[in-house]
């Protein structure tokens, strides 16, 4: 008898886990108008699955899916039909990345489904340190490469221009590892460009251009 009780709260338990897991959210609805064309995968949509998905764990060395690697994430991808690809239906479900990860937004989401529409190739963008303002350079880094652990429900959110520029000292000690051993974003140091940029921004006074 004892034995059937424990078995019987061991499946509930996992049962009240699994609800726990899903959230109640609206599924982001994708205005094809605001795609962004030549979406890069290395400096676009890695990151993006790298901060959310591809950590220890997770989906990443011997998990299944390996989600770290071009070869592993293509094995989600349906190449120019994001709708039917289960990495866009994993992203924009309600229960990846786990809690108490936040979410994937709709910024993201975007750019995972104009990447497999555009051919999903392993391409990267051309970085130039002479582009080093918020909007053009610093925003668009934090975003790809930290929200995975720094979102708004975060101890340590990263969401707004004043919580950025509050942090940016920090930052710029994390991507240059010399606040503690963890690479930053997880998996993968930025390039000495991007670094570059947000040193750049930071050195010119943070300004929200």
């Amino acid at each position: 008898m004892r034995k059937i009780k424990i078995l019987t709260f061991t499946i509930a338990l996992s049962i009240f886990t699994l609800m726990s897991c899903k959230r109640d959210t609206t599924p982001p609805i994708i205005v094809q108008s605001s795609v962004p064309t030549g979406i890069c995968f290395q400096d676009e949509i890695l990151p993006i699955i790298q901060s959310n998905c591809a950590y220890s764990g997770c989906h990443a060395g011997d998990q299944n899916p390996d989600l770290s690697t071009y070869n592993g994430i293509m094995r989600l991808v349906k190449v120019g039909d994001p709708q039917n690809s289960s990495l866009f239906k994993y992203a924009t479900g309600n229960e990846m990345p786990p809690a108490p990860k936040t979410l994937l937004n709709l910024d993201e989401v975007t750019f995972i489904y104009g990447w497999i529409q555009q051919g999903a190739i392993d391409n990267s963008c051309a970085c130039d340190t002479a582009v080093f303002s918020f909007s053009g350079a610093v925003s668009p880094i934090i975003r790809r490469n930290c929200l995975g652990c720094h979102g708004a429900s975060s101890t340590n959110p990263l969401t707004t221009f004043q919580q950025i520029s509050d942090r940016a000292d920090d930052i710029l000690l994390d991507i240059t590892y010399q606040n503690n051993p963890m690479p930053k974003p997880p998996t993968a140091k930025l390039s000495d460009c991007k670094i570059t940029q947000i040193w750049k921004w930071i050195d010119s006074g943070k300004p929200n251009n």
